[in-house]
């Protein structure tokens, strides 16, 4: 803990940075149609989970059968993915390289001797090509993940509701089913979030061969990674949650815009506290895995 408030005082652009994109991306959604259509654990415990992705189905597969509105959709979805892609490496590339270099002078009791911009300019010349293609792929496939377990969540839900409509058989096949998804969906984030935020660090120390040494590091410590991880997304999801109970997405139209404001700034400390310690620690154990990984070698 020490290290951390350390670190964040011999670079406060680290704290400004994650603040700034963290109060924007909690503003984006909190007050959006989607938020304000599903923002509540009233309105989610409702929904009737098999007709929304029946609706989704019918909405893709009428896509599917114009050829030309399927290219446009296609197209741009890609063009938005690389729009944020380029975007979003041009700061995640700069700072970065700050919070690796800070956080390697600070394992190894270095001085702090270059200021925050030129390493920023650093950052952005060596590594914004493979941080652009990172970020291009891994919304990619948090997109694809995210419509898979939806669709593997249908058939839970379908049991559900038999059981609660008072078909008794169909228990044991839900608690099954409920089993089965949740060690999927478990291991699946789990290691979805561990490799994403491993290969940030790993492209900023290697040029070449990154993405093998991300992975061999939380291939061989996954065991000591999970539980800290497991622990930051259990922190978020308490507090998505907490946000759901408490309403947040009715937004501005049936809530004072001082309760909106005051939610939307509790929501944004909170993640903010939680983002700028775990990219912290991330750093910090993929510099102590590399190196020790590499001494052993």
């Amino acid at each position: 803990m020490r290290d951390f408030f350390i670190s964040l005082k011999k670079r406060p652009i680290i704290l400004i940075f994650v603040a700034l994109a963290t109060a924007a991306g909690c503003f984006a959604v909190q007050f959006n149609s989607f938020t304000k259509e599903f923002g509540s654990l009233g309105r989610l415990f409702k929904t009737d989970y098999p007709q929304l992705l029946t609706d989704m189905a019918s909405w893709l597969k009428s896509r599917a059968t114009d050829p030309t509105l399927l290219a446009t959709t296609v197209a741009v979805a890609i063009l938005s993915l690389f729009a944020v892609s380029v975007i979003g490496a041009f700061f995640v590339s700069g700072l970065s390289y700050i919070m690796y270099v800070n956080t390697y002078n600070g394992i190894h009791r270095i001085p702090k001797k270059r200021n925050t911009f030129s390493l920023f300019r650093e950052g952005v010349n060596k590594r914004f090509l493979s941080m652009a293609v990172y970020i291009f792929f891994a919304l990619l496939i948090l997109v694809v993940m995210a419509g898979l377990l939806a669709y593997l969540i249908m058939p839970v839900s379908v049991a559900v509701s038999k059981v609660i409509s008072g078909d008794t058989s169909q228990i044991i096949p839900m608690l099954l089913l409920v089993v089965v998804i949740i060690v999927v969906t478990f291991f699946s984030v789990v290691f979805f979030s561990m490799y994403t935020a491993y290969l940030i660090p790993s492209i900023v120390a290697f040029k070449k061969g990154a993405v093998r040494v991300a992975f061999k590091i939380v291939n061989s410590y996954c065991w000591y990674l999970i539980p800290r991880t497991l622990l930051f997304l259990v922190y978020n999801l308490a507090i998505e949650v907490a946000m759901l109970a408490l309403n947040y997405g009715n937004g501005f139209g049936r809530k004072t815009v001082v309760i909106s404001i005051t939610m939307l700034a509790c929501n944004w400390l909170l993640r903010t506290m939680g983002i700028l310690y775990y990219s912290h620690y991330v750093f910090k154990t993929y510099i102590e895995m590399k190196e020790d990984m590499f001494d052993e070698a």
